[in-house]
């Protein structure tokens, strides 16, 4: 996955990317499909919040993230 956060975005846009950009690699190594598709959609929040945030200025809300079973 190329992510280019050099060009003029807000600081908490980058830092979304470069979250999305570490899941996308780490989905990539991994041969397990169910953990694929869990950091996939992860890069998709993520780059949805980057792109919230990058239209915005403002903060986005947190996604909820997964739920663990006990």
């Amino acid at each position: 996955m190329d992510i280019d956060t050099s060009r003029s975005m807000s600081s908490e846009a980058a830092e979304y990317l470069r979250h999305a950009k570490k899941c996308a690699e780490a989905a990539e190594r991994t041969t397990d499909p169910e953990v694929r598709e869990m950091l996939l959609k992860v890069v998709a929040d993520l780059t949805a919040a980057a792109l919230s945030a990058a239209s915005s200025g403002s903060t986005p809300p947190k996604p909820d993230g997964p739920s663990r079973a006990a």
